[in-house]
């Protein structure tokens, strides 16, 4: 039996699913932890990634592996010297301590300009941001970078000794030309005008390359053929899409983690008067415009701890919750927001009085993420993005209460599939693709799961009056 790893180094863990080459069959799934990390500043060593990344493959014949392709975490700064050596940790996407930087380079372009070259404007969460953040706070380790990555762009230079990326990862960076497929230099140049960016980038992978082989080093250390081959790797939630079999116009995906996002695919590149939606590269072909918010699911995590309930629990109590129009509305920004850009705000909880239940407070922590996110999903639709069918994915599509309360809020049913890591099985198909040497786009169809409903809208006459009254509090 021959099989392909999709790898997800996300910002908790690192996880593998193992895949059949052929049938797409589901072997194995092997999950290692990450360092916890909370913003405002949150870094990670990218050696700590190499480690779990490890620990999860000595749990797998490693000879039966004829591919692997890794999906990771987007925007983080991984930078080395010319030694080859990581200089300092690495920046994540949550790491808002850049946020001044971001808005010194928005306001040096505009935001229709940094649109039109990159699909998105660099919010805190980008690369770009972040290099210019080190070139101001650590000037020495700013003048030792030779090379840049993010996540995914490490764990494949330590697969294959070669440093790649591809489009879909490169689109997130604030330096990558959409149109041209290409980085932009003078992008960087807004950064610093002296240094050989161009020197410093990996090579950008296109649509079924493959970044190559496992290098000697890693057949010895590892123990793989020397003929495994590597796929191009991605975004987290470009990889998400693929194992949903997301790849043309009108699914709409909600993934809920630690971070919250909505994304689908466009065929054209799109944005939005205030910047918030970010036109991300696909990883078949076109665009993936998307949303994101900080905070997803440990907003819950934490009312949870509060109240000295699982997660499950709170959940069940949620949907006990009133109905009244005037229930209690969480504003749920407890690490600051990135969707509207708010990092220096914090939670607020509006609407208490002498009724108040528990029940009542838990369902304004779920309702309160999923305001957050489709305050996001309608710019999306002002941008043209109609949805016609809603997936959710992540860890909260394992909660009845998120799934129904969006299914409430959009007034249409939600469908899920019983995924332990999408992103890692969607980064497996494209290993198999690289492999097989055929069309990502035809062997996504190939392995397309079947979904199923998991909610459909109750006759809540009240959601959308408080959706407005949280939008109301978003500006408080």
């Amino acid at each position: 039996m021959k099989t392909v790893l999709g790898v997800d180094c996300s910002t908790q863990s690192c996880t593998i699913v193992e895949r059949e080459l052929y049938s797409g069959e589901v072997i194995s799934i092997h999950r290692s932890p990450h360092p916890r990390t909370t913003p405002p500043i949150s870094e990670q060593n990218p050696d700590s990634w190499w480690k779990a990344f490890k620990d999860c493959l000595s749990r797998i014949d490693q000879k039966r592996v004829a591919g692997i392709s890794v999906a990771g975490q987007g925007h983080g700064l991984v930078v080395l010297n010319s030694q080859d050596k990581v200089i300092r940790p690495a920046k994540l996407w949550n790491d808002t301590t850049s946020t001044s930087q971001s808005e010194e380079l928005i306001s040096e372009l505009g935001i229709a300009a940094w649109q039109r070259k990159c699909g998105s404007v660099p919010l805190a969460a980008f690369t770009i941001t972040k290099l210019a953040w080190l070139r101001e706070n650590e000037p020495e380790n700013f003048a030792s970078v030779q090379k840049i990555m993010n996540p995914h762009d490490y764990i494949n230079y330590q697969l294959t000794g070669k440093p790649t990326t591809d489009r879909s990862d490169a689109s997130g960076t604030g330096y990558f030309d959409l149109n041209r497929n290409s980085w932009d230099e003078s992008l960087l140049k807004l950064v610093d005008r002296e240094k050989d960016w161009i020197s410093c980038l990996p090579r950008v992978l296109m649509p079924d390359e493959t970044a190559g082989f496992v290098s000697a080093k890693v057949v010895t250390e590892l123990g793989f053929s020397s003929e495994t081959i590597v796929g191009s790797g991605s975004n987290d939630n470009q990889g998400s899409a693929l194992a949903y079999g997301v790849v043309d116009p009108g699914d709409f995906m909600i993934s809920i983690g630690t971070s919250g996002t909505a994304f689908t695919p466009s065929q054209i590149q799109v944005g939005d008067p205030e910047g918030l939606i970010s036109c991300m590269a696909h990883t078949v072909s076109g665009y993936l415009p998307l949303i994101c918010t900080l905070n997803g699911t440990k907003v819950t995590d934490l009312f949870a701890k509060l109240f000295g309930r699982s997660l499950s629990e709170l959940g069940e109590l949620a949907l006990t919750g009133t109905n009244s129009s005037t229930r209690p509305i969480l504003r749920p920004w407890i690490d600051g927001e990135r969707t509207p850009s708010r990092t220096d705000s914090r939670a607020i909880l509006s609407n208490l009085d002498n009724s108040l239940e528990i029940a009542d407070i838990a369902r304004s922590a779920f309702e309160g993420v999923i305001f957050g996110i489709y305050f996001g999903v309608e710019k999306l639709i002002s941008a043209g993005l109609e949805p016609q069918r809603l997936i959710v994915t992540g860890g909260g599509s394992k909660s009845k209460a998120y799934l129904q309360f969006i299914s409430d809020l959009t007034g249409k049913p939600v469908f899920i599939v019983d995924f332990d890591d999408a992103a890692a099985s969607g980064a497996a198909i494209q290993a198999s693709a690289a492999v097989q040497n055929i069309g990502l786009r035809s062997l996504v169809q190939e392995w397309k799961p079947l979904l199923k409903i998991a909610a459909e809208p109750r006759d809540d006459q009240n959601i959308l009056e408080v959706y407005e009254s949280f939008k109301i509090l978003m500006s408080a």
